[in-house]
């Protein structure tokens, strides 16, 4: 198993531990909300702070929360920029099993610059 699977899969168990059982990683935040991964995707939300070049870090994420949360959370974390992530359990046998929108540097700004994953799971 290549590391970067061994990464996902960890991830995907740590999410499902904090989301818990009785919660649908994938499901929209509200019937308005943009949600192009359907539930059978088994998607999970990822929070990811970046401090450019030093580290970056890989957070799953309660469906519940925003872009605005994550900024925030990156922030806390002395994180200079941030992104919005997807991560796929179930996928066609060739399609991708993650998604990241693009870097955001974390600024008064930038909340007005939501940048979601394509595809999405509810960002």
């Amino acid at each position: 198993m290549s590391r970067f699977a061994l990464i996902t899969r960890r991830t995907l168990v740590a999410a499902a531990l904090l989301l818990g059982p009785g919660v649908r990683p994938g499901a929209a935040q509200s019937p308005g909300d943009a949600l192009n991964a359907d539930d059978g995707t088994g998607a999970v939300k990822v929070c990811s702070p970046v401090a450019m070049p030093r580290w970056r870090s890989m957070t799953p994420v309660p469906k519940t929360w925003t872009f605005l949360d994550c900024m925030g959370f990156s922030g806390e974390m002395g994180a200079t920029h941030f992104q919005l992530g997807c991560l796929f359990a179930n996928v066609t046998p060739h399609a991708q099993k993650y998604a990241w929108g693009a870097m955001v540097l974390i600024e008064k700004s930038a909340m007005a610059k939501a940048q979601p994953p394509v595809p999405n799971c509810g960002w």
